[in-house]
């Protein structure tokens, strides 16, 4: 009012919310319109176009009376809240029991959530990255959200449900340091595959030449592809299923030694010469080969992809969080004989220090102790979750 001024606000990129109307006290949805809208005889859009629900920007939420439930409408109430979960993003949304945290490590999770190793997609599998992380053994959460249901994370989990031991272990915990369980990496507990790929592009050149793929060179006296070619195939191509070590050839590629059409008057070359140029595996770490693919463009060059894996499993210095916040990294592997146990026999993945509790303010509902018990069913994940 002080500006005496009308602000009109139609950027198509400014955020806005769903909120229920309410007018006189009475949301102007009522339980006939959710019954419709359950059984499809309206949709989403219907409640737009009869006044029954409007989006807001910011803006206007900074003058609007907009109550969380239908319980705490007033007089002065000009709005409802359709959902209060939705009041979260996806990745604030997975977090179980944020009310139990201290705001800031939500606000840590959802920053390292999107770090989380897991399952991408259905077609992981058949994709060839650049770079890829996946779980080898991912599982659902055990605490779950409706947010988690809603999004279907259940479906792609990234994350592994672990025991955990809250308890200090012989100083290597100190600070947020955690101690695993070496049995437990023996199963798999963390393990993970890292794809990468290898290219190569088979052009054709203005003076009708083009590039080859030769097959793999042989040893003079023994008839077979020296160290370097061995795990080509006949076609000079690397095979599927082979391990590669470093400086291994991975396509036995050869390019003429002129590319140009000669100018006019000049001498014409006979039969083109070739030099040898092949993708050669270059890394400290061997991989395996997972697929090859053969393709062309518009150009008519040729283009091979290789897919390439390596397995990992934890180590010291590798980073671990809970969905809470609580982050840390591996300070000592440890044989499961001299890993704490209960009376039950239950022995932990993993060992955490107690002071990571106090200043962090993470306690929540999910967190209790079995009677004489050392190991707690803590929600804890590898970049995510829990076993009991």
């Amino acid at each position: 009012m002080t500006d005496r001024c009308v602000y009109i606000s139609s950027d198509g990129g400014r955020l806005c919310r769903p909120y229920i109307i309410v007018k006189k006290g009475q949301p102007m949805v009522n339980k006939k319109h959710i019954e419709d809208l359950s059984q499809g005889y309206r949709t989403f859009e219907d409640f737009l176009h009869e006044g029954l629900v409007e989006y807001l920007d910011v803006n206007e939420e900074n003058d609007c009376q907009i109550a969380l439930y239908e319980h705490m409408i007033s007089k002065d109430t000009t709005h409802l809240e359709i959902e209060p979960f939705t009041l979260l993003g996806v990745c604030a949304g997975l977090i179980p029991y944020p009310h139990h945290n201290q705001s800031p490590r939500n606000t840590y999770q959802c920053a390292m959530g999107k770090q989380a190793m897991g399952t991408i997609g259905y077609n992981q599998r058949n994709r060839i990255d650049t770079l890829m992380y996946l779980l080898v053994y991912p599982q659902r959460p055990m605490v779950k959200t409706k947010t988690i249901e809603l999004i279907d994370f259940e479906k792609l989990p990234a994350g592994q449900n672990a025991t955990v031991a809250v308890m200090s272990y012989s100083g290597y915990d100190i600070e947020d340091a955690l101690v695993l369980n070496k049995a437990s990496l023996d199963r798999g507990f963390g393990r993970c595959l890292v794809y990468k790929n290898a290219k190569c592009t088979l052009r054709r050149y203005t003076n009708q030449t083009f590039d080859k793929v030769m097959g793999p060179m042989l040893d003079a006296a023994t008839r077979k592809p020296i160290w370097r070619h061995s795990i080509l195939d006949a076609d000079g191509i690397c095979s599927p299923g082979e391990k590669v070590e470093n400086k291994q050839v991975l396509v036995n590629k050869s390019m003429p030694t002129v590319t140009q059409t000669p100018l006019e008057g000049s001498a014409q070359p006979g039969q083109p010469q070739y030099r040898d140029v092949p993708i050669s595996y270059k890394g400290s770490t061997d991989s395996y080969i997972e697929r090859v693919m053969i393709s062309s463009n518009a150009e008519d060059a040729f283009l091979i992809k290789i897919l390439l894996r390596q397995t990992r499993r934890p180590e010291i210095g590798d980073k671990f969080s809970s969905r809470h916040g609580q982050k840390g990294v591996c300070g000592l592997i440890v044989p499961q004989e001299d890993m704490p146990f209960c009376d039950t026999g239950i022995c932990p993945d993993i060992i955490m220090n107690p002071h990571g509790y106090p200043s962090r303010m993470t306690v929540r509902l999910s967190f209790f102790w079995q009677t004489d018990c050392l190991v707690p069913h803590y929600d804890f994940c590898i970049f995510s979750i829990i076993r009991c």
